[in-house]
């Protein structure tokens, strides 16, 4: 894909409701499924796979579009994946979790400030989709105690991880905390890192967080800075596949859903790029992942061999080779800027409004 189709779609954005979009670009259920799991590798779990995308999609493919309003960009139909989606599509080895992350660091240090002023003491945390705990484990107790935190996670393992250090976890959506009473206005900050681009029904989740936090609470996003999403796409990379994704995100969009849920956007930032060597690396593994995709290619012939250190050796052969046509891409990346991985936004509950 050289660049994006672009021709005028009818469909209804999740943000500001606009029904005038642009199409992206097409994927069937048989492409969303292979970019998960390769039908050369695992023709069954593809199978099944592919089979339970189209029963999400309610047919067989997807667009997806970019708002011509907001320029939120989104699947249509904008259906998340669910649990069996996850388990299909990632299957139930040990997930690789980061032990650090750039807006782990960001919120620590905000949270850290807020503190310093006396703008926040002992807050009770929640913190959806995270993880191995990472960033929790951090937080409590350095900022507040363990007792005041709550995590959501629905990784056996992640849950496991935040429970045994002493940290609640649960395995429930969000939205369905409102039927527990006690949280109503109960917590003072709320994390989302890398969550809010596999969510749906953005309504409900923020009439959902509105209810769930305190009169002056704070609320700390992060999700895949779109720019760099974009160079990927139209480069050959990795496409940014539903239903695994199926918003992004950008700051108007966060301004127009926190203005209509009773939240005002503090601060919004974007991660630094890294340098040009790691950026290069980076496109490339995610090239030769994209390239592995196709039936018969080099890469798709090298996820085949079973032995994981051959595979390995040839798969490092294979990117120095797709590096040599890819010449033009790895030259605009170098002037590109703005291709940090990360956006993050400080979200404060507005109180005047509510």
């Amino acid at each position: 894909m050289d660049h994006y189709k672009l021709t005028p779609r009818e469909a209804s954005c999740p943000v500001c409701y606009s029904k005038k979009a642009r199409l992206l670009y097409l994927v069937d259920s048989g492409q969303a499924a292979q970019h998960f799991v390769l039908k050369e590798v695992n023709e069954q779990r593809f199978t099944e796979l592919r089979s339970h995308i189209k029963t999400l999609w309610q047919r067989g493919a997807c667009d997806v579009v970019r708002c011509e309003e907001c320029g939120f960009c989104f699947a249509s139909p904008y259906v998340a994946g669910d649990g069996r989606f996850y388990a299909l599509a990632y299957g139930n080895g040990k997930p690789g979790y980061p032990t650090w992350k750039w807006e782990f660091q960001l919120t620590y240090d905000t949270l850290q400030d807020m503190m310093r002023h006396g703008n926040l003491r002992d807050p009770n945390v929640l913190e959806l989709g995270a993880g191995n705990g990472a960033f929790v484990k951090r937080v409590a107790p350095a900022l507040t105690p363990k007792e005041n935190v709550l995590c959501t996670e629905y990784s056996d393992y992640g849950k496991r991880e935040i429970s045994g250090y002493g940290i609640a976890c649960l395995s429930e959506d969000i939205r369905d905390l409102g039927s527990t009473s006690r949280f109503e206005g109960h917590f003072d900050v709320v994390c989302m890192f890398q969550v809010l681009e596999h969510m749906d029904n953005l309504d409900t989740l923020f009439e959902q967080l509105t209810w769930l936090t305190s009169k002056h609470a704070t609320l700390f996003v992060a999700v895949p800075n779109a720019k760099r999403i974009e160079f990927n796409e139209c480069n050959g990379a990795l496409l940014d596949m539903p239903p695994n994704h199926v918003g992004r995100w950008n700051q108007s969009c966060f301004k127009i859903m926190a203005q209509r849920h009773g939240w005002s956007v503090v601060r919004h930032e974007i991660e630094k790029d890294a340098g040009l060597m790691s950026k290069a690396r980076g496109f490339m593994a995610w090239r030769y992942l994209r390239k592995s995709q196709g039936h018969n290619t080099i890469a798709n012939r090298i996820e085949r061999i079973h032995d994981p250190y051959l595979r390995q050796r040839l798969k490092a052969a294979a990117v120095s080779l797709y590096a040599l046509g890819s010449l033009p891409a790895l030259s605009a990346l170098r002037s590109k800027k703005g291709l940090g991985g990360s956006q993050w936004v400080h979200l404060k509950k507005d109180i005047g409004r509510m």
